[in-house]
């Protein structure tokens, strides 16, 4: 079950991957453009040295089961690093279990290495399972995630 940074060969995976993401999601109700996400997909994977880490799992038969996308950023207020995960997704028959963990596990590495001091992993869907999840590899819960259609 390797993990490895995504590469431009796993795009197609990745874009199935968002869409089914996508669904699970708040944003469900708005547009899906995959061809969007593909050029998302390869700017991020494409900078990967830089600000974002991109991550994918795979199966023993070398199928892509699984991605991360992450970011690292300087806050506002000091020079302190912190890390975010920005897109988490498993194959639902590909379970949380292993595939999950060694994904956050990965980015937890790569986020050290550039110097953040705390991750983030907001939770919006499948809350139950990643909350257990999250609480299982060390996050604490803190605050809450608001969201309003705003109304002129």
């Amino acid at each position: 079950m390797p993990i490895r940074f995504a590469t431009l060969s796993d795009l197609p995976a990745l874009v199935e991957g968002a869409g089914r993401a996508h669904a699970l999601t708040r944003f469900r109700s708005q547009p899906h453009d995959a061809q969007k996400v593909a050029h998302a997909f390869t700017e991020l994977i494409e900078q990967r040295q830089c600000r974002y880490g991109c991550f994918v799992a795979e199966d023993a038969a070398g199928r892509v089961v699984g991605a991360l996308i992450g970011s690292i950023e300087r806050q506002v207020l000091s020079e302190v690093c912190t890390a975010s995960v920005m897109h988490f997704d498993v194959l639902p028959e590909s379970g949380m279990g292993e595939h999950a963990i060694r994904l956050l596990r990965a980015f937890e590495l790569w986020s050290v290495n550039r110097g953040a001091i705390e991750i983030a992993f907001e939770v919006g869907t499948r809350t139950q399972r990643l909350g257990r999840l999250a609480r299982r590899m060390g996050f604490r819960a803190m605050g809450g995630n608001y969201v309003k259609e705003p109304r002129v």
